[in-house]
């Protein structure tokens, strides 16, 4: 966008955001230093402003009469509910491990050897015992969105009947399941939420095939792999 940014070191780049943002003004990293941290908001760049513990001290909002809005909605139910074709419920969810898509963290050798593609999807041991799949084992996931192929994980963490994925898969990317429908209010997408069903994958040898050919597609149209060399 044209505009310069050349900086020597991250204080630079942290006192043009304090110059930016009043709330962060008093931060400076002398004082970070000094007290090993500092909350905004902090006005005052002395010393006797150590931050304030509470945004809103003394319970005093930034609004005009300086008290704080409450705004509340009923109840809307789901826009997707499981039915005979679609009999599992799916949410997704973070977990600890790789950060975000993982377009960072998937790159650190360390990291995936923790977890790496395509991921799992959780379910009961009920539900995996009745679908004949073990643990480690690739299974299709679907919903009326789309499909992917993820591998089976089986725990008491989830009830009979429902599933749960974390997003930061590429071959296993959950999102692609998940319904657009907008909250009424907050105009939110419900990707958080839809039905689904898990499908048993036969050929075991064929699934484990398509899934590292298309990990190493993916790879390589992002520049990871070089020379057969991991990044």
């Amino acid at each position: 966008m044209g505009y310069p940014m050349h900086y020597n070191n991250t204080q630079e780049i942290w006192d043009e955001m304090r110059k930016l943002s009043p709330k962060f003004t008093g931060a400076t990293y002398e004082k970070i230093d000094a007290l090993g941290g500092v909350q905004w908001p902090c006005y005052d760049e002395s010393m006797d402003d150590k931050g304030t513990m509470f945004l809103h001290e003394g319970g005093h909002f930034a609004t005009e009469d300086g008290r704080g809005n409450l705004l509340f909605t009923d109840y809307e139910p789901v826009k997707e509910e499981v039915d005979e074709e679609y009999p599992m419920s799916f949410c997704t969810v973070r977990e600890v491990g790789h950060y975000s898509a993982r377009t960072m963290t998937g790159n650190c050798r360390m990291l995936a050897k923790l977890e790496d593609e395509p991921g799992w999807v959780a379910m009961n041991p009920k539900d995996c015992e009745e679908l004949g799949v073990a643990q480690g084992d690739l299974v299709r996931v679907r919903s009326r969105r789309g499909s992917l192929i993820t591998r089976c994980l089986p725990t008491e963490r989830v009830k009979p009947g429902s599933t749960y994925m974390t997003y930061q898969w590429w071959i296993g990317a959950c999102n692609e399941l998940t319904n657009t429908a907008l909250d009424p209010k907050s105009k939110t997408p419900e990707y958080k939420y839809c039905a689904c069903r898990v499908e048993k994958l036969d050929d075991q040898a064929e699934a484990e095939a398509y899934v590292q050919t298309q990990y190493a597609l993916i790879r390589s149209k992002m520049g990871i792999e070089k020379a057969g060399a991991n990044v």
